[in-house]
């Protein structure tokens, strides 16, 4: 079945079928979901592991770095990669990759500093799918297409999550009680989505758009609230090294470059809190890890929501106004997060709430409850954010340019989130992580407050 007309193209013969009745886009979903899958739960066995063996937060918020960092390095090359190797290739190569490093991990298990060095070959490989899969979906996709497509794309992401997080890792690990078993199940997962990415089928590729494009000229019909304007074809730049690509092509449009920073924003936010969540469950929830995890599982279940709403506003209502409602509401939800025992104390003294004092399932109670009530609609701010500007990215940016300007956003979130992420974990362990989430929560506003002004 060949691919479906790029967005670039304006007339279209007839209405295309539902999006997931067409086959490329199902398929590309499909491989995206299982190599999500396994991404994740080896993501939180990693985490697991190194906090049994050290205990301290400073060294779960280093494993992220040592998950991040490498987004720094192999980011820009894997966009560029995107734009130049055919891309079905890099993702079926990338999650075969991963397969091996899973592989390696069971024949060679090795001590604590084992897992460091499988979370950085696991993050090496991790860019180069991820930007030939953004790359992917718009050749895929109509134009009109792009925000239902990037919702669903996320509610695939959430959906793995949850099946990743709260579903295969705790239970293998309590049932087999040995780490290699995870990994045998997240090898047979990445193998599955690389034979899926190969039966996507024909990708369409536009090679005849310059390197660098200029600013739109502001919309013409100011009535359509929700409309992107076009963007006028790219012209050449003077100059430009292969690394600088992706970072040109969002300078010379503002407002690509502003989404660019609200997901920088909030995926560093992400980030950073996954260093921290591991000592928030065992510290202030009080419960064991597994546990821990199902109650926050409510997240992705607010994702999903959230992109089943998003995805259609994303094109009616201004792209400011989603942003700003989302962060403002992330922001508010994660001050509530850190200080939930305190709030669930609170509202036990109130007649209507008096019941969460009776809240005792062994050791979850109402402190843990509330955290279950607040990330939900926590999970649903972050999809206001992620899709209004995602689709901005795949609205605006030349299809040849896709690949180099994703990654290089994801490259923009992780060197914001090095230092971050670090300096987080050291005071966790020295101030706790309550005070912690709170400056996370006032700094985000700050900073986003700073990018809608400008």
């Amino acid at each position: 079945m060949s691919a479906a007309p790029a967005w670039e193209d304006v007339a279209e013969p007839s209405a295309p079928p539902a999006l997931l009745q067409q086959i490329p886009f199902r398929r590309l979903s499909s491989s995206r979901f299982f190599s999500r899958i396994a991404q994740n739960a080896l993501n939180l066995a990693l985490v697991l592991l190194v906090l049994d063996a050290t205990g301290k937060a400073f060294y779960t918020s280093l494993l992220v770095l040592a998950l991040v960092v490498p987004m720094m390095v192999a980011g820009i090359i894997a966009g560029v990669a995107a734009d130049a190797i055919p891309r079905r290739l890099i993702v079926a190569l990338g999650n075969l990759a991963r397969a091996a490093v899973c592989v390696g991990f069971i024949v060679y298990p090795g001590e604590t500093g084992t897992l460091y060095v499988v979370a950085v070959l696991l993050a090496v490989a991790a860019p180069f799918v991820a930007a030939a899969e953004g790359s992917i979906l718009p050749s895929i996709v109509t134009r009109g297409e792009l925000a239902r497509a990037n919702a669903i794309g996320q509610a695939v992401g959430g959906a793995a999550q949850i099946v990743g997080f709260a579903v295969l890792t705790p239970v293998v690990l309590r049932v087999f009680e040995r780490a290699d078993a995870l990994f045998g199940i997240g090898a047979a997962l990445f193998v599955i989505a690389a034979l899926e990415a190969v039966r996507i089928g024909p990708v369409a590729r536009t090679r005849e758009e310059p390197d660098v494009f200029l600013p739109p000229e502001p919309a013409a019909d100011p009535a359509v609230v929700g409309a992107v304007p076009e963007a006028i074809p790219p012209q050449p730049a003077e100059g430009a090294s292969w690394w600088q690509v992706g970072w040109r092509a969002m300078r010379r449009d503002p407002v690509v470059f502003k989404a660019a920073i609200e997901l920088t924003l909030i995926t560093m936010m992400l980030i950073i809190l996954g260093g921290l969540i591991p000592t928030y469950i065992r510290d202030i929830l009080e419960l064991p890890f597994e546990i821990g995890a199902l109650v926050l599982t409510p997240a992705a279940i607010g994702v999903i929501v959230g992109l089943r709403i998003a995805g259609p506003l994303a094109h009616h209502l201004p792209h400011g106004l989603l942003s700003s409602v989302g962060f403002a509401a992330f922001t508010g939800l994660l001050l509530a997060l850190a200080f939930v025992n305190e709030e669930a104390s609170f509202l036990a003294g109130y007649g209507a709430f008096a019941w969460l004092d009776d809240v005792h399932l062994g050791d979850f109670d109402s402190g843990a409850l509330l955290a279950m009530v607040i990330v939900l609609p926590l999970g649903f701010a972050y999809a206001n954010v992620s899709v209004a500007a995602q689709t901005v990215l795949n609205d605006r940016v030349p299809l040849a340019l896709q690949g180099r300007v994703v990654a290089t956003q994801g490259a923009m979130a992780a060197l914001a989130a090095s230092l971050p992420v670090l300096g987080a974990g050291a005071l966790g362990d020295w101030l706790g992580v309550q005070p912690v989430m709170a400056i996370l929560a006032v700094s985000i506003a700050a900073a986003t407050v700073v990018n809608l002004r400008s």
